[in-house]
């Protein structure tokens, strides 16, 4: 299953980003949003997704409250075009 965070630059059509967890998701969204990207919405392998508002409850500038360390090398997912 995989999850997509879908963001944009400034000027650009917008991107996503694969995870292979709700919480890796919810931790590549915030860390897109530390870097002042435009982040939209996580999609759900579901087909539901986690609008902004969600995610704003989450992003604490760097510190994600809640969530699991995660394990990088082992849960990161290329990059694809949304």
């Amino acid at each position: 299953m995989m999850w997509h965070v879908v963001f944009a630059e400034h000027g650009r059509l917008p991107q996503s980003r694969a995870a292979r967890s709700r919480d890796h998701a919810i931790h590549v969204a915030c860390e897109l949003l530390n870097q002042s990207l435009d982040v939209r919405r996580i999609l759900e392998p579901n087909g539901q997704s986690i609008e902004r508002a969600e995610l704003n409850e989450h992003y604490d500038h760097g510190r994600l409250p809640g969530l699991r360390r995660l394990d990088f090398a082992r849960e990161v997912a290329p990059l694809v075009s949304a």
